[in-house]
């Protein structure tokens, strides 16, 4: 296939990653058309299938394919992704400075979103939510899991406002923000925080406490704000 190579160097899975989104961006397969298998990744790139499956994981947790069960793995509709991309390279988050801010736009708008959320959340919403958290808090979930179930909460969130400008923006930018919270749950914080407050968040959406709500959720991007900044190492 043009465009793929054999990869040699280090930082396999972030190379097998990026060539993979390039391809994806350049319409080499098209929304719902099913990826080589793993098998013919490996022979096209020459890395084990260990590096294959993390990249494509990357890749699900970014939104960019979906994996069923027993049948591959599938491109999804990205295409808004294809009109922020020109923001590269922000979209790797690459830098602790790039969390920060991307950390501290979602401190704003998340908290004016979850108000406007709390006024229209349904039982079925609820109840979604509810599944996010089960999976936050199972024994069993691996990082990438509890990645995905923390990503769907906050999505939700935007979905449940009925505003078509914030779940547009949500989307158009979804790249940005799925990439950081990947990169902020498996560098920095972990488990760690995310479960205690999305329970306190839930509660609150139940009683439509929207002045706690809103306190929550500035609290639990202040918390992974002062994580990040923490972290970050003296030029």
């Amino acid at each position: 296939m043009d465009g793929i190579i054999k990869i040699k160097a280090e930082s396999l899975r972030a190379q097998v990653y990026t060539k993979l989104k390039e391809q994806l961006m350049k319409g080499v397969w098209q929304e719902g058309e099913k990826l080589p298998s793993e098998h013919e990744f490996c022979a096209m790139f020459g890395v084990s299938r260990v590096t294959i499956r993390a990249a494509l994981q990357q890749l699900e947790i970014l939104g960019l394919v979906e994996t069923k069960q027993g049948g591959g793995t599938f491109v999804r509709n990205f295409s808004s992704i294809q009109n922020v991309d020109t923001l590269h390279p922000l979209i790797q988050i690459q830098k602790n400075q790039d969390l920060i801010t991307v950390m501290e736009y979602r401190k704003i708008i998340e908290k004016g979103t979850i108000g406007l959320a709390v006024e229209k959340i349904t039982p079925g919403d609820i109840s979604f939510l509810e599944e996010t958290y089960a999976t936050m808090v199972k024994d069993s979930s691996d990082l990438d899991d509890y990645t995905k179930a923390d990503l769907a909460f906050h999505c939700r969130l935007a979905q449940v406002t009925q505003n078509s400008m914030i779940i547009k923006v949500h989307e158009l930018i979804s790249e940005i923000l799925n990439t950081a919270m990947w990169d902020l749950i498996h560098r920095i914080v972990g488990k760690k925080n995310g479960p205690i407050y999305h329970r306190k968040i839930i509660d609150a959406l139940k009683r439509k406490d929207k002045a706690e709500c809103e306190r929550l959720m500035e609290k639990h991007i202040e918390k992974n704000l002062h994580a990040i900044r923490k972290n970050m190492k003296p030029e």
